[in-house]
């Protein structure tokens, strides 16, 4: 939990001008934090600043400054503008040292760029380490990770809602490909849809509210919208072909899956409220496991080429041009900030710079790890 004495955004037209683009990076200073806990915590919350991409340390005078103290872990941070004033001033208690220095970071980033901050957020994959694949969550940094599930039955697809409160994953306890949600503060699960057929490759809607998923009850596998609850279930594509790995964008108007349809998976994106699928014209011949931006503007997707392995790729909706960001990498999911990317290469985590081209493994050798 945080206190704020002073957060005053608009202090930022007195200081330096904020960035929004991604090819700039802002130059900020940093003190020695006192206290017992004050040197784990500046290194925390230096490498949450460098690798957000938008900021970089500087030892010269006339930046923006953070300084700060930290005991037992408990954090009390603030930052000084060019005019010598405090733009922000924060108290954060929460019971990890880790959760403080993640909090402080956003705010951080957020007061200066305004764009917001993913050190506080989590990422929620499969691995096999276990010897069977369960659904592990791991702090953006790839710190402090926790396995979710620990059943022994196979698992897939996992989907975390708004806030990382619920997560829900597809599960073989019965036999069949049925959607599990999860409290991951109670540890409550529950089977949500178990329709006959297949259910599997749930996305929450942007507000929590809805799963997208791929449904074969009524015979061929299609892309559906359920409530929470399993209700409410609404029929969005209507064709002969396989529908698969929906995702919602950003206004939670539209989604784009993958179809076979023209015999080899490519890209469709359709209305919410239903109608003809429209096909994108990404340039690549098999495109898989879509992911929407939360600028409403890139879909990253798998792409694999006939006779060589899969890449990354990010499609431009305004432009209609595709890139890829990187080789020998699948399963891409969009950070909240739009450019970082959580994507699988070599059964290893992955975080990509989709803006500076870098990449950083955040777990390895835990396992065979896919679908971050």
């Amino acid at each position: 939990m945080k206190s704020s004495t002073a957060f005053c955004l608009a202090a930022l037209l007195a200081g330096a001008p904020a960035v929004r683009g991604e090819d700039a990076a802002v130059p900020v200073r940093i003190e020695e934090f006192i206290g017992g806990t004050g040197a784990t915590a500046v290194s925390v919350l230096r490498e949450d600043l460098e690798s957000s991409g938008f900021l970089k340390f500087s030892q010269e005078t006339g930046q923006w400054l953070i300084r700060g103290s930290s005991s037992a872990g408990r954090i009390d941070g603030a930052v000084i503008d060019i005019n010598g004033e405090v733009v922000l001033s924060s108290h954060y208690d929460a019971a990890d040292l880790r959760d403080n220095a993640h909090a402080f970071a956003d705010d951080v980033l957020e007061l200066i760029t305004g764009t917001r901050g993913i050190s506080t957020t989590k990422i929620a994959y499969v691995s096999d380490r276990s010897g069977a694949k369960e659904i592990y969550l791991a702090d953006r940094d790839g710190q402090r990770v926790q396995r979710v599930t620990g059943d022994g039955i196979l698992k897939g697809a996992p989907s975390l809602g708004p806030g990382s409160i619920l997560l829900a994953y597809t599960t073989y306890r019965s036999g069949f490909a049925d959607v599990m949600l999860t409290d991951l503060r109670t540890g409550d699960k529950r089977v949500v849809l178990n329709a006959p057929g297949t259910n599997s490759g749930v996305c929450f809607s942007p507000d929590g509210a809805r799963l997208a998923l791929t449904m074969s009850c009524d015979g061929d596998p299609e892309i559906h919208i359920s409530t929470l609850t399993g209700g409410r279930i609404k029929r969005l594509t209507h064709s002969r072909s396989v529908e698969f790995s929906p995702s919602w964008s950003p206004d939670g108007r539209r989604l784009v899956f993958s179809s076979d349809a023209t015999g080899a998976p490519q890209l469709y994106i359709v209305s919410r409220a239903g109608g003809e699928p429209e096909r994108l014209e990404t340039g690549h011949r098999v495109c898989t496991g879509p992911d929407w931006a939360s600028d409403g503007v890139k879909i990253a997707f798998t792409a694999r080429q006939p006779g060589g392995g899969p890449s990354v790729v990010v499609h431009d909706l305004t432009s209609g041009q595709s890139r890829v960001v990187l080789t020998g990498a699948e399963d891409p999911a969009w950070a909240p900030d739009g450019r970082h990317l959580a994507c699988v290469k070599d059964g290893d985590l992955v975080v990509v710079d989709t803006a500076r081209g870098t990449r950083q493994t955040i777990v390895s050798g835990a396992g065979r790890i896919s679908e971050p």
